[in-house]
This record gives structure tokens, C-alpha cells and sequence, in this order.
């Protein structure tokens, strides 16, 4: 029998990932990222995280996770990342489910990092199809019948697709309900562009697992004993910064 205090946090967790909408003292968090070596399971990933004396279990249900994410055609917000621009942002349509298909609930997500902490931006989009007739011009039409925010509906016309990747993730939580762990792998990376896309082609798949601490400012100080407990290295990793190492190549 799931506990009404599990349900609550599940439900809390659904509408963080989905509709986390920014106000005016801000909703900045840390994000601790761990890169988990091949050789460790699966399974002893997650034993590791539930032995951990925080004590995480288990939320929220399995799920597929998938984004399309925005970029000039510069690649500005790729190449920021890459040289460590404390000041930066991330742009992103996410949903959950299908990667492929009829897209029933997708949000905009916009992320700000402002050095070691970040925020989110999240707002709903009407549904649109992914298919091999999508473009560019698709996707800008979907914003514009959105009812984004004007500042907002600015900056996506800037930017076009660049990558299309996709994920499983668990969830868990600690006991105090402070901590967070997301658990993510199966990642595969799809090849998108704003013109032309031929989705039938197998994408590229990403054999690393993805494990992210994530908190509020007032409990950094006790975030380190939580994070010497895994056995795997703390590092700076982008999904976004990956998916496209793995499908495009820039000229030297």
C-alpha cells in the first residue's frame, strides 16, 4: 500500500518536471551531476543511492523522458557550456512518453545558470506532431499559438532545433524530503533539423548513466555528505553538450 505522503510527493514531482513556473524571488537550485562509470549495474546504481544515509527511496514511476532542444545558428548556448560561461541559459521543449508521434503535453522549458545554481522556466505548448514533415517553421507556429510570454516568444525565434534526445529516469527522494536523486540512462541521441528530418534512421545511443543531486540553497551545507557516499565522480555533464558531440562535428 503507497502512503498518502508518497502520493503527495510523487504528485509534487510530476508538476516540478512539468510546470515549474518562475516568480520573483526566483527558484534557484543546485544540480550535482555524478557520471556513473560503465561497470557499475543498473541495479548496484541504485543500491548505492537507496544504502545512502540519506536514506532515498523510491517516488515516482519509471519513465521516458524526451527534448528537443534550441539553439542559434551559432550555437552560442552549446558553445557557452563548453567554455564555462558562469552567466548561461539552455533551451528546451520536453514531454513525456513517445519520443516519436502525436505530442500531447509538451512544455518549454527554459533553464538559467547563474554559476553552480540554476533556474527553470516552464510553460505549457499546444500539442504538435514529431514526424518526418517536422521543421522549424512547425514548432514556431506551435509557440506563437501557445500564449508564451512575449519576452519568451522572442527568444524562440532565434533559435531552431538542434538535437532530439531521449532518456529513462527514476526518481528518489531522501527522508527529510530535501534531496532529490534522478536516475538516468538508456539515453539516445536523434539527429534534428530545422529544414529536413528523416526520423526512421536508428539514433545514437549513449551507454553512460546519469546521476543528479538536486537541492535548495539553504542545504548545500549537508549536500556533501549525501555526495561522498557514491562511488562515482561529481563532474560537469550536459546531456545537451553530449548529444551533440555524438552527432555533430564543427569545423576545426
Amino acid at each position: 500500500m503507497i502512503s498518502k505522503q508518497l502520493l503527495l510527493q510523487a504528485k509534487e514531482i510530476e508538476n516540478s518536471e512539468e510546470l515549474h513556473y518562475i516568480d520573483e524571488s526566483h527558484n534557484y537550485r543546485y544540480e550535482r551531476k555524478f557520471t556513473v562509470p560503465n561497470e557499475f549495474s543498473l541495479k548496484s546504481v541504485e543500491q548505492y543511492i537507496k544504502r545512502n544515509k540519506a536514506l532515498f527511496r523510491e517516488v515516482f514511476h519509471l519513465r521516458q523522458v524526451n527534448n528537443i532542444y534550441f539553439d542559434t545558428a551559432a550555437y552560442n548556448d552549446y558553445f557557452d557550456n563548453v567554455l564555462g560561461v558562469s552567466d548561461r541559459k539552455k533551451i528546451r521543449i520536453r514531454w513525456y512518453g513517445d519520443t516519436i508521434g502525436h505530442i500531447k503535453k509538451p512544455v518549454l522549458e527554459v533553464k538559467i545558470k547563474k554559476g553552480i545554481v540554476g533556474d527553470k522556466w516552464s510553460y505549457k505548448l499546444e500539442p504538435f506532431v514529431l514526424d518526418n514533415n517536422f521543421d522549424n517553421t512547425t514548432i514556431q507556429s506551435v509557440f506563437k499559438n501557445s500564449k508564451l510570454p512575449l519576452p519568451i516568444l522572442e527568444s524562440v525565434k532565434m533559435v531552431t532545433p538542434t538535437l532530439l534526445n531521449s532518456y529513462s529516469r527514476r526518481y528518489f527522494m531522501s527522508a527529510d524530503n530535501k534531496f532529490r536523486v534522478t536516475l538516468d540512462f538508456k539515453l539516445l541521441y536523434h539527429k534534428i533539423d530545422k529544414r529536413f528530418n528523416n526520423f526512421n534512421f536508428a539514433p545514437v545511443s549513449d551507454e553512460n548513466k546519469i546521476v543528479e543531486l538536486k537541492y535548495g540553497l539553504l542545504d548545500d551545507d549537508k549536500s556533501s555528505a549525501i555526495s561522498t557516499q557514491f562511488p562515482f565522480r561529481l563532474n560537469k555533464n550536459s546531456k545537451y553538450v553530449n548529444g551533440i558531440n555524438t552527432i555533430k562535428r564543427f569545423p576545426q
